[in-house]
């Protein structure tokens, strides 16, 4: 019998295909762009991030209706380190160090600590009238980066809102069509951390350079 209504079944399939399953993926360096942008940032910078938080572990359901008996699970801290590595490193132009805890940091033009505070992802189907699937995420990265003296250089929380990834009709692998948004969206994140960093390493230098300005009406 030749089925008059193809899209309830191709709807049906991809809904068997996102229930009751529990999927794992990791840090894929294909996911992301092969080049970061060369800020040509002097010297070299180093990033820290904790033992515990380099170990986290994502492991959650979608937000959505659409795949709600599945579970992804992914070594979120590896791939920050590693997104983070790649990116602060095409920043600076002696690359960057990475350790779990800052320790001396002499030598160093600035040390930055990243760590993704929030991140969620769903599968949306409405979108396509049943007919395919769009993977949404949403990631929330704090920035923190110091001065080797300690001083503040920049502390800003980036969000990057609800972000759509490629629309599909049928994956073998459906997590990693999510995986692959959630690389590219802190990639992008960390990329606009280190353009602000940037910035502000400018005018904390112009700052800390800036002649004083005389008293006057004050007799030596």
């Amino acid at each position: 019998m030749i089925n008059k209504h193809p899209l309830p079944l191709v709807s049906l399939i991809v809904l068997l295909c996102l229930t009751g399953c529990s999927f794992k993926g990791g840090y894929n360096p294909s996911y992301l762009p092969n080049q970061p942008l060369p800020l040509n940032v002097a010297g070299k910078g180093l990033v820290v991030i904790s033992v515990d938080e380099e170990r986290r572990s994502f492991s959650e359901k979608p937000t959505s209706f659409t795949g709600s008996a599945t579970t992804l699970t992914l070594p979120l801290g590896e791939i920050s380190k590693q997104i983070a590595l790649k990116v602060f490193g095409a920043a600076f132009s002696e690359g960057v160090d990475f350790r779990n805890e800052a320790g001396d940091t002499k030598g160093y033009r600035v040390v930055v600590k990243p760590r993704v505070a929030n991140l969620s992802y769903a599968y949306n189907q409405l979108k396509n009238l049943g007919f395919a699937l769009t993977p949404h995420t949403t990631v929330e990265l704090e920035i923190r980066a110091v001065a080797p003296d300690g001083r503040e250089i920049l502390t800003k929380t980036y969000q990057s809102g609800l972000v759509d990834g490629d629309t599909y009709v049928v994956s073998g692998q459906p997590h990693e069509k999510v995986n692959k948004l959630i690389h590219l969206t802190i990639f992008k994140l960390m990329s606009d951390a280190a353009k602000e960093l940037k910035s502000s390493m400018e005018a904390d230098a112009v700052a800390g350079v800036a002649p004083t300005a005389p008293v006057l009406g004050l007799r030596t």
